[in-house]
């Protein structure tokens, strides 16, 4: 016997989590690529909840995206900043 899904869409919620969860650990790290598996594991009884952790699962993947921009961006403002620093001298 089956868990009763309040109709919700299971397989669509499965495969939604799915993805978040190859892209999670493929390109986000440990945090969106869990909480994509979680939403995959509680689809078929909890689709509610499974709902919510892929929803955070992306929420966390694109947080980690954004400060790995921001600290690239850094660095690369601290390279030149350093560079053009040495690369003047006052006697």
């Amino acid at each position: 016997m089956t868990a009763p899904t309040g109709g919700f869409d299971v397989e669509s919620i499965k495969k939604n989590a799915l993805i978040a969860t190859i892209v999670g650990f493929l390109c986000g790290g440990m945090v969106p690529g869990v909480l994509g598996l979680l939403g995959y594991l509680k689809a078929d009884t909890e689709p509610v909840t499974a709902k919510k952790f892929t929803k955070w699962a992306w929420i966390a993947f694109a947080i980690i995206w954004v400060l790995s921009i921001i600290g690239i961006i850094l660095y690369f403002v601290l390279i030149a900043t350093l560079v053009s620093q040495t690369g003047t001298t006052t006697y």
